[in-house]
């Protein structure tokens, strides 16, 4: 028993908390719920429940972005990181043209803006290693 009271911490620090997680989950939950007795549409429900999962899941990803890349051994700079900007650029494009049914450069310029304020913010959040 003594082993589990005083246990290693790990050698790296998660990004977002258990409890973050969890509250973003529930949040993704009730957003899920209101869509689905508002428009009583299964599938705008379900597209809708898959995107703010994955959108949790990449914000889990890109908060323990450094330990990922670590371990699968890629570079986080340069090259990756503009197709990972491109690829989510395109991919909240799609789901918005999809879902609204929404005009197509309209779309991707709010796309652009959107996705990158958001990489621009965990860009800035993100500790820099001196």
């Amino acid at each position: 028993m003594r082993a589990f009271k005083n246990r290693e911490p790990f050698e790296y620090t998660m990004g977002l908390s258990m409890g973050a997680t969890n509250r973003l989950l529930s949040v993704a939950l009730l957003v899920t719920l209101i869509v689905a007795f508002t428009t009583r549409n299964a599938i705008q429900t379900a597209w809708t429940a898959v995107a703010l999962c994955s959108l949790i899941g990449f914000v889990w990803v890109i908060s323990t972005k450094d330990t990922t890349f670590e371990y699968l051994g890629l570079n986080s700079s340069g090259l990756l990181n503009a197709f990972a900007f491109i690829v989510t650029t395109v991919m909240f494009s799609q789901f918005c043209i999809s879902l609204w049914d929404s005009p197509l450069v309209g779309t991707y310029i709010l796309s652009i803006t959107t996705v990158g304020t958001f990489w621009w913010t965990i860009g800035a959040l993100q500790p820099s290693v001196v």
